[in-house]
This record gives structure tokens, sequence and C-alpha cells, in this order.
């Protein structure tokens, strides 16, 4: 599966299901023992988020909120990449990277034909359309940390860890870690953009809100299928961040998962015109869901159960007991800055699949939380930006001409460096306070 998933020569999806086959095969477990990491909780969280997602994509709802956020920011040159910027990272925290990415790439084009067509300068021209589509791209690989369902590396995480060590990662833990890096990481990045790799002079007068406001005038006035769904994901996100004060004072089984699939239920229920049979999603529109991520899922936490039950993640941690002589803060260290090259060659959720389960068991071989090399490594493979192969987004982006691949290697070598210490630095400063993993 390793070699399958590093080298991609059949589809992730279709490695993931070899544990059901080949665990009852090598008497590991009985059939019905590998099947069951494919029905985990979290897998059908991630179901429930990828279906208000798909509705928010239905209603227009996403392309409003994206457009929004972009008008409110500014319309100089680098307002308006901070806007696309903070608008990808914001909607690629609930919905994919990729769709985020195919939905700003088209708006951003219709804004470089206005405003880089009306800059004297070719250089200023060039810098603005590439800066702001290396920005598109960057911010929603960092936008998708934000979430547990964000991107699927997260999600195995999680899977993971309640899967095989009995660790609950909870939506809003997530968030108090994921958070605080898109907030130091998006600056940055745009400073690199704007400042120092593709600088432009300060237009002022760029007339860009016309194309916004044109944007926005041909989606027409708030839907009522756009009001629902915002009501809806409204409701699901407060359900994520209150669940466990509720499960408290009531003694009601609120959880994740739970949350996620009520409001998923409700797409099927609520119609999107009082008088007619169209519902906030159908059958039709879950067709396009990301089933393979599932999948994924399932036979990451597979692997990961094989791991304990077969004695093999002991082993493993018994090997790596000689490495208790480095500092565990430089294994960390090493283990961010190794992710994140890997994934330039494979893509994350392949190096994430790969990798967590040994890197648990490497953790707890040299007496520490599991989490503690896992949740770095996690947070390192969504942050390549060097190549198009390391994510969609980078290749998403990279179709546009004038985008060369010395572009990508050139800001993404230096936001690869950024990200091992920012990745470090904020997990050694919130491991303690938000994950309670205290290392003496």
């Amino acid at each position: 599966m390793i070699v399958w998933w590093l080298s991609e020569a059949v589809p992730l999806w279709a490695t993931a299901l070899l544990p059901i086959p080949f665990i009852p095969f090598f008497g590991i477990a009985d059939i019905k023992s590998a099947l069951v990491p494919y029905a985990h909780p979290l897998i059908f969280l991630f179901l429930g988020g990828f279906m208000l997602a798909a509705a928010m994509q239905k209603s227009g709802l996403h392309k409003r909120i994206a457009l929004s956020i972009i008008g409110i920011v500014g319309t100089n040159s680098n307002r308006i990449i901070a806007g696309f910027m903070l608008a990808t990272a914001f909607l690629s925290m609930w919905i994919s990277n990729t769709a985020t990415t195919v939905m700003m790439y088209a708006v951003a084009i219709s804004m470089i034909s206005l405003v880089a067509t009306r800059m004297d300068d070719l250089k200023d021209s060039r810098n603005f359309s590439v800066a702001l589509m290396l920005g598109i791209a960057y911010s929603a690989s960092i936008g998708g940390v934000g979430t547990l369902i964000g991107t699927p590396p997260n999600a195995l995480l999680a899977n993971i860890l309640q899967g095989s060590y009995q660790i609950e990662l909870d939506f809003v833990t997530w968030m108090l870690f994921g958070v605080p890096v898109i907030l130091v990481m998006l600056p940055i990045t745009w400073l690199l953009l704007t400042k120092f790799l593709f600088p432009t002079t300060n237009h002022r007068n760029l007339s860009a809100s016309s194309v916004l406001r044109e944007e926005l005038i041909s989606l027409g006035p708030l839907s009522r299928s756009e009001s629902l769904v915002a009501v809806i994901f409204l409701f699901a996100a407060l359900g994520w961040i209150f669940g466990k004060p509720i499960s408290t004072l009531t003694g009601l089984p609120v959880s994740d998962t739970s949350v996620a699939l009520i409001a998923a239920s409700l797409l099927f229920v609520l119609p999107t015109l009082l008088c007619e049979e169209h519902f906030l999603l159908d059958w039709e529109g879950m067709k396009h869901l990301p089933w393979g991520i599932l999948v994924l899922l399932g036979g990451g936490l597979a692997i990961a159960d094989a791991f304990n039950t077969t004695g093999l993640a002991e082993a493993i941690g018994a090997g790596m007991s000689g490495l208790d002589m480095f500092n565990i803060w430089t294994s960390v260290f090493i283990a961010c800055a190794l992710i994140i090259a890997l994934t330039e060659l494979t893509s994350n959720t392949a190096s994430a699949a790969t990798f967590l389960p040994i890197l648990g068991a490497i953790s707890i071989g040299l007496g520490h939380d599991p989490r503690l090399l896992m949740i770095p490594v996690t947070l390192g493979a969504s942050m390549a930006f060097m190549t198009p192969v390391a994510t969609a987004p980078n290749a998403i982006v990279f179709s546009y001409e004038r985008l060369r691949i010395a572009d990508m290697v050139r800001a993404g070598i230096w936001l690869n460096a950024v990200a091992v210490f920012v990745c470090f630095g904020v997990f050694y400063l919130l491991a303690g306070p938000v994950f309670d993993i205290w290392v003496r």
C-alpha cells in the first residue's frame, strides 16, 4: 500500500480497499472486523460536511460569499490579491480545496482581464497576474488546515487517533489549532507574493469594483435556497462549536457526527421554492461527492488498526527507541521538514495515509503521546507550494498561460521554508494549551 500510495500507480481510493480482502487473507482479523473502520463515525462526519458543501455550491452561496469578501477588502492591486486569498482560505475551510480553486480561478481570470490590461508596465501586469493565481492556490491549501473537513490529511489524522489510540479529536479543538496557523501563514504568503517576489506599483484607480459588481449582479438577489443553506450551515457550525457544552449540561449525546448528519438530512427536506418540489440537495447532487475520500479514510484507519492488532506498531516503536538520544522537539522539526519535502513529489493525501500510522508508533516507542509527531506532520502535508503535482490547487492555477514553473518554484521554496517553522512553532506553542500534550 505504501508503494502504491506514494507512486500513485493506481488511484489512491483503489489502494485503500486492499485491507478488506488481505486482512482476512493473512489471518489478521475476519472480514467483519476488516470492514468496521470503513463505517467509522468520523467518516460520516465528513460525509455530512461534503453534503453541506455540495448544497452550498448548488445554491451558489459560495460564490456570493467569495465576491462579498473580495469587495470588502478593496480594489487596488495588492488588496485585490488579499481579498481573493481571504475568500479562498475561508471557503477552503468548508468545501474542497479543488472546488474552491476552480471557482476562484474563473473569477480571477475576469479580474485579470480588467486589471492587468489597465497597467501601463508589462512587468507590473504579469506580476499581478502571477501573484493572484499563486495566492489562490496557496490560500486554498492553507485554508484547508483550519477545520477537520477542510482537507483529507486532517480527516485521516482524526480517524487514526480515535480508531487506534482512542483519542478523540473534535471540531473545535482542531480549529483552535488550525485557525492560528491560517492567521500566521496567510499574511506571510501575501507579503512574500506582493511585496518581495512579484511586487506591483500601488495602483489605486483600476475600477476592479466594476468586475465585482457585475459578478454580483449576475447572481441576482439572495435566493431562498442560498438563505436556507446559510441557515443550515450556521446551525451545523454552532452545533460543532457548542456540542460538548450542550452534552455536558443536558446529558444528551450531541456529537460532531450527529450534528453533521442532521444538518445534511435537512437539505433533503427543505424545498428551494415553496410551491415546487426542488430541494436544497438531491441524489443527483450526491453523485458528485468525493466518495473516494471516504474510502481512503476507511482504508487508512483499517491499516492503522492492523498496525496495532498485529503488534507491528509496538515493534516499530521499539525499533525506534534509540532515537530518544535526540530531543523530541528536534524530531518534530525534522518530521515537519521531511513531510513538506516529500509532499512536493506526491499528493498530500498519499503522504498522510502512508506515514501517520508509522509516526504514531514511533512516538509511542519514544515514550510520548502519538499526537506529538502525527499532528505537525498532518499540518506539513498541506504545506507543499513548489510543484504543480503537490496539490490540486497548484495544478489548477498552473494551467494559467502566464504562470511558469519557475514562478511556482521561486515562491514555493520560500513558503516551504516558512511553513516548516510555522508548523513547528505553532504546534510548540499550542500543543499543551490546546491538545494537553506536555513534554517534560
